[in-house]
């Protein structure tokens, strides 16, 4: 009995494209229109490209969040956001610490990778998480001696959770405005040409004109 009134009451409904012409002709003598909503019909606000293979582990911001505006330190231990860093082109943000072997085996890389960046103004940020501060990480950075790397501290890990940083290391590219591109979540070969180049990409479309 159940089957039989489905069956009947689908057969008494009006035909889609009867419905449709209904539709529109109501709507046509109301002066009404549909508004597509601007988040739908925009797409995507990324402005990242496909990542290449060596960063496989890129996951895109989705969606794209507010301005971070939660302070790390300088090595002076100065409060300092990533607005005041990102001068209108973005930041390669890299959470590390001096007790995390992955992070220290890409350590090099990101060095090698804020030289070559910085000819497009483009700087790359190391945060540590070691709660030590400065008395703990600079003496790792006189004994590895990074040359282009500067200190920039995060003790109490609030920039850390601010940015729900999962794990070390975990980098993060944001664009002109302080919101978050994607994340890695692991080691990369930061100064490999095809990382370089996406990240390029990443930030040509984030400039502030």
């Amino acid at each position: 009995m159940a089957t039989r009134t489905n069956i009947q009451t689908t057969r008494n409904a009006p035909r889609p494209a009867a419905f449709l012409r209904t539709l529109a002709a109501t709507v046509l003598l109301s002066g009404a229109i549909f508004i597509i909503p601007g988040g739908i019909a925009r797409g995507a606000e990324t402005t990242c490209p496909a990542p290449p293979p060596g960063l496989a582990k890129f996951k895109a911001a989705d969606p794209i969040g507010s301005p971070m505006t939660e302070p790390f330190q300088t090595a002076g231990e100065a409060p300092v956001t990533l607005a005041e860093l990102a001068r209108g082109k973005g930041v390669v943000v890299n959470f590390w610490a001096t007790w995390c072997a992955p992070c220290i085996k890409e350590m090099p890389q990101l060095d090698a990778l804020k030289a070559d960046l910085a000819k497009d103004g483009i700087p790359v940020i190391a945060v540590s998480q070691d709660r030590g501060g400065l008395s703990q990480v600079k003496p790792f950075f006189d004994k590895q001696g990074y040359k282009n790397l500067a200190i920039h501290l995060d003790p109490k890990g609030a920039f850390a959770r601010a940015n729900k940083v999962r794990g070390l290391p975990t980098t993060i590219l944001y664009d002109a405005q302080g919101r978050e591109q994607g994340r890695v979540e692991g080691i990369a070969e930061w100064d490999a040409p095809d990382i370089k180049a996406f990240i390029r990409a990443c930030f040509s479309g984030s400039q502030r004109g």
